[in-house]
């Protein structure tokens, strides 16, 4: 098998190892400018080249977009006209533009397409849905999802100033970066009619995207949600909260936590394994599915279209008022 590598960074790296361990001999791809060397080269089948046209010659089974946010959009007009299924990382771009005409075109040349929201794969994230879709909380009313993390602490290894989290151009910012819980208010709950929100840069780092939002989502029959995210919590934080007329769902990553409350019983634990809290498990098995639905034709459980679905509630949360320190 060949495998097409856009952006061959930590994320793209981080694909290129998931790959290789479940294709063995599985031969990479790689595009960066002016064809440079690259370092994967020493543990993989690695083939540089300095375009897309230029791999794409090569007939890839497949392709990986992880290239910045900013990015994105042209790759996938290369990729869709070329037929080749790809698997692209969160967010599908950073506008609209163009991605309305792109899936008209997915529509019709059938490309196998996956985008990487892969929280999606986690089990008590999967057990969460699995508690609402049932009703075991009764009807949901009102629910809270927050992330935030110290932006300097994400990548140590990284000046944080030039990651692109940092960057405008590149697509940075805690409403694209954390594009996640919003991806996850619309797998819980679905599409929302109303949209308000509050965001901008109000700590001390040294970036120009904003690193605080605030997002408020409703619609006649409910669910009433607020989202809230973060660059500046020195203290990591990821928990949902879901409350519901017959009782509350409370998730708590860092925590390894999911409970539910049940009245006259109390708290009950539902999950605590470690296992069923592992992100980066989560990689390997989207990238498994993506391999099963390349090989087999069918698509996949998060095609193109939910990626730019959730783009676009992400792009509404961004118009509203921005607030700047």
């Amino acid at each position: 098998m060949k495998a097409l590598i856009l952006g061959a960074g930590s994320m793209g790296q981080r694909h290129m190892r998931n790959l290789a361990a479940l294709v063995p001999g599985v031969h990479f791809l790689v595009v960066r400018e002016n064809g440079a060397p690259h370092p994967a080269t020493r543990m993989f089948s690695v083939e540089v080249f300095a375009t897309i046209q230029a791999a794409l010659r090569e007939a890839p089974s497949l392709a990986i977009v992880a290239t910045p946010s900013a990015c994105h959009r042209e790759a996938l007009e290369i990729l869709v006209r070329s037929k080749v299924p790809f698997y692209v990382e969160k967010p599908v771009a950073t506008t609209m533009e163009g991605l309305p005409a792109l899936l008209e075109r997915t529509d019709v040349t059938e490309p196998v397409t996956m985008v990487g929201c892969n929280l999606r794969f986690l089990p008590s994230l999967q057990t969460v849905q699995k508690l609402i879709r049932e009703g075991a909380c009764g009807r949901i009313v009102r629910a809270h999802l927050e992330c935030g993390q110290w932006l300097p602490d994400w990548r140590p290894t990284v000046d944080y100033r030039q990651s692109y989290s940092a960057r405008r151009h590149l697509g940075g910012g805690v409403l694209m970066d954390l594009i996640h819980e919003i991806d996850m208010v619309r797998w819980f709950f679905g599409e929302f009619d109303r949209v308000d929100a509050h965001h901008g840069r109000l700590s001390d780092l040294e970036i120009e995207t904003e690193d605080v939002a605030c997002i408020l989502l409703s619609r006649r029959e409910g669910p009433i949600v607020t989202v809230a995210l973060d660059y500046v919590a020195r203290h990591p934080v990821r928990q949902y909260r879901i409350i519901g007329t017959q009782g509350t769902i409370e998730w708590d990553l860092p925590a390894r936590l999911l409970r539910r409350f049940v009245p006259g019983e109390g708290w009950l634990v539902v999950q605590t394994d470690p296992k069923d809290f592992d992100v980066a498990g989560t990689y390997l098995e989207a990238m498994r599915q993506f391999l099963q639905c390349v090989e087999t034709g069918k698509p996949s459980s998060q095609p193109l279209s939910e990626g730019v679905a959730s783009l676009g509630l992400a792009l509404r949360a961004a118009g509203p008022l921005e607030v700047v320190a």
